[in-house]
């Protein structure tokens, strides 16, 4: 029986920069972990033409993919002295379908994340945020100004006190076990303006406060019982959400957020989305956020087919190489 410990990081190549950075980071975590990569392409199979562009046949694109993965799969060699193994694969299908099938197999996604103007946001969809809305696994969303050579040894995890807090919880502890890191455990929250007028708001507060802190401590005191070398710090905020995260982004190496759900294939009736902070952090965020879902179903871990680079599923739409 294999587990999830077998699995590898799933990076999504694109040739865009974006997509460059998020395979440097990559490599670093597979290091990190000890696991390899899966690199993986997606190839649409409807393709928007214009009249500049020239005809575009399936084989074309298909080709472009696996030279793109050969690029990338070069990088990770010169970036890792050929430690870090990899496997390669161009997908038949959208960006976010792709991945987000391929997530079912892994341990993480890596994806480059540009932060786009306010009429981009409106006008066009995000990859990043179907396959965080979507995978089963965690997503990583990596910022294309972010260094990650310059570590400041923090890690932050946004905790809202719900069911999915302790799973956020555990693997942001596990995570600054392994980076030798500090963790700040933070939970903020604010009345709206419209009822502040309404109702006292110093009394909210206060109420809030108490009980919060109730409610935080015992989580917190049971995920660090399992990982006791790890210090951390509670921060405890009557403040904005996302301008909250957002600031304890500045100085942190990653940021971990939860997602309400169990990862989801796109349906044409029914699609998942981020709610609106895990939306803005992902826009707004210094630092890499990982969007953690719910845990998979046991019986995923026991006997789901684990590609690798000897062996791999061959489903009619996949090309490997």
């Amino acid at each position: 029986m294999r587990t999830t410990s077998d699995w590898p990081i799933v990076v999504g190549i694109d040739g865009s920069p974006e997509a460059s950075h998020a395979l440097r980071y990559a490599v670093r975590e597979a290091e990190r972990q000890g696991c390899y990569l899966w690199l993986v392409n997606a190839i649409h199979e409807i393709v928007p033409l214009a009249p500049m562009w020239p005809l575009l046949t399936s084989d074309t694109l298909v080709d472009v993919g696996h030279e793109l993965l050969a690029e990338a799969q070069t990088v990770v060699e010169e970036l890792s002295s050929s430690r870090v193994s990899v496997r390669v694969q161009a997908a038949l299908g959208p960006a976010v379908d792709v991945l987000a099938a391929a997530g079912e197999h892994a341990r993480l996604i890596v994806l480059g994340h540009r932060s786009p103007a306010l009429m981009e946001r409106i006008f066009t969809g995000s990859t990043t945020f179907g396959v965080a809305a979507r995978a089963s696994c965690p997503v990583l969303s990596v910022p294309r100004d972010f260094d990650a050579d310059r570590e400041h040894g923090i890690v932050v995890a946004a905790v809202d006190g719900t069911e999915i807090s302790p799973h956020v919880l555990d693997r942001a502890f596990t995570i600054a076990a392994e980076r030798s890191a500090r963790l700040e455990i933070v939970h903020c929250w604010r009345l709206d303006p419209f009822y502040s007028y309404l109702i006292d708001e110093w009394s909210v507060q206060d109420e809030w406060r108490g009980h919060t802190s109730e409610v935080i401590d015992r989580l917190v005191e049971e995920a660090s019982s399992t990982h006791p070398s790890v210090s951390f710090e509670r921060w405890l905020e009557y403040a904005d959400v996302t301008d909250t995260l957002v600031r304890h982004s500045k100085d942190a190496d990653v940021l971990i957020l939860g997602r309400h759900g169990h990862g989801t294939r796109p349906s044409a009736l029914v699609a998942a989305v981020l709610g609106s902070v895990t939306r803005a952090v992902l826009h707004h965020a210094h630092c890499p956020v990982e969007v953690v879902p719910a845990p998979r179903p046991a019986e995923a871990h026991d006997e789901a087919p684990l590609p690798s680079p000897a062996r791999v599923p061959e489903p009619a739409d996949v090309i490997d190489t």
